[in-house]
C-alpha cells in the first residue's frame, strides 16, 4: 500500500523554508522506507539505471545487495526530503551533513515524473541551509552532470569507487 505523504514527527535538519519551497511537488519528511510501493518503484528505477552499464542481471544483484545491507535506507530521516504529487511520493533527496558542507547522498525522481522540475526543487530545498553541497555523479549518467551544472555545480575531480565489487567512476561536483 502506498502511504500518503504525511508530515514528519521528528526534528528536521532543514529550516521550515526548505519544506515550504514552491514548485511542481510538495515536500515532506516521513519514513519513506516503510512505503513498500514507493521503495519498489525506487528499486526499479535504480535497476534500470545500473542496467544501462552493468546489464540487467548485475544491476538486480547490486540493488539486492544494497537492499540487504541496509545501505539503500541508510539516510537519516531528518536530512531526507520526499517530493509528492497528488499526495503520492514521486521523488526523494537526502544529504549527509559534514564539516562545513553537505553531501547529497540520494536524488531520485521516478521516471514518469522526471523533467518536471522536481529534482531542481529538491536540490534547492537541500540548499536552504546555505552550506556548500557536494555530489557524486556516475560518469554513466552524463545528463545528471548537465543537470547539476545548470544548478551551479562545478566538477571537482573524478574518482573510482569499489561499489559492491563493481569499480564505478564518479564525477565529484561541488557548489
Amino acid at each position: 500500500m502506498t502511504s500518503d505523504c504525511p508530515d514528519n514527527s521528528f526534528t528536521s535538519h532543514f529550516p521550515k523554508a526548505a519544506l515550504a519551497q514552491t514548485g511542481p511537488a510538495t515536500l515532506h519528511q516521513w519514513d519513506w522506507a516503510s512505503d513498500a510501493v514507493f521503495v519498489q518503484a525506487l528499486r526499479q528505477s535504480w535497476c534500470a539505471q545500473y542496467a544501462d552499464y552493468l546489464g540487467r542481471k548485475e544491476a538486480n544483484r547490486l540493488i539486492e545487495q544494497l537492499s540487504a545491507s541496509g545501505d539503500l535506507y541508510a539516510h537519516p530521516l531528518a536530512a531526507t526530503l520526499v517530493a509528492c504529487q497528488d499526495n503520492k511520493p514521486v521523488g526523494i533527496a537526502a544529504l549527509r551533513p559534514l564539516q562545513g558542507l553537505s553531501l547529497i547522498t540520494m536524488l531520485e525522481i521516478l521516471p514518469d515524473h522526471r523533467r518536471l522540475g522536481i529534482g531542481r526543487q529538491l536540490v534547492q530545498a537541500l540548499s536552504v541551509s546555505g552550506e556548500r553541497l557536494l555530489v557524486h555523479v556516475s560518469i554513466h549518467r552524463p545528463e545528471l552532470c548537465v543537470f547539476y551544472n545548470t544548478l551551479g555545480f562545478k566538477l571537482l575531480k573524478r574518482s573510482a569507487v569499489d561499489h559492491y565489487g563493481h569499480a564505478l567512476e564518479f564525477d565529484i561536483m561541488v557548489r
